[in-house]
């Protein structure tokens, strides 16, 4: 038994869903980041051995794009789910602009602040509801990203 569309021909399972999507646009994301990080990371050199403020984001973002591709290439054949209707994108754009308005809004009141809110607001939007992870956990995360690299990585964040 086939399933018809609308144009009469038959229904092909999809091999390019939303999984891949998602992927590749994380993909495109990261490869994006490694061109810019060398333009929009100042590095002063001090004469220091050790790595500069480009090795970490470097480092992530080349693991990022590794991890993306492998799951690209190796899920490359199996069957996925058909993105949805535009209708319940809505919790994707409401993020999409959330992490947006947490950049913009983070030189006037600091990563510490925008990190967290993200984090509870994100939380919240995703359904959780518990407070130990919607709302500790995230605070607790904010504030080791924060003093981890301030203080461990010697990062300036706004």
């Amino acid at each position: 038994m086939s399933a018809k569309l609308s144009g009469g021909a038959s229904a092909k399972p999809c091999r390019f869903g939303l999984q891949s999507l998602a992927t590749l646009i994380i993909l495109l994301l990261a490869l994006a980041g490694l061109l810019a990080l060398q333009s929009q990371v100042l590095v002063f050199d001090f004469g220091d051995s050790g790595p500069d403020a480009r090795f970490f984001p470097r480092l992530i973002l080349a693991l990022l794009v590794l991890a993306t591709g492998l799951r690209l290439w190796l899920r490359r054949s199996s069957v996925e789910d058909a993105p949805g209707p535009v209708v319940h994108w809505g919790r994707v754009l409401l993020i999409g602009l959330l992490i947006a308005g947490a950049v913009l809004a983070m030189d006037a009141l600091g990563f510490l602040l925008c990190a967290a809110a993200v984090g509870v607001l994100l939380a919240w939007v995703l359904g959780e509801r518990r407070v130990l992870l919607g709302v500790l956990l995230p605070l607790v995360v904010a504030v080791l990203v924060t003093f981890g690299a301030r203080y461990a990585l010697n990062i300036p964040l706004p």
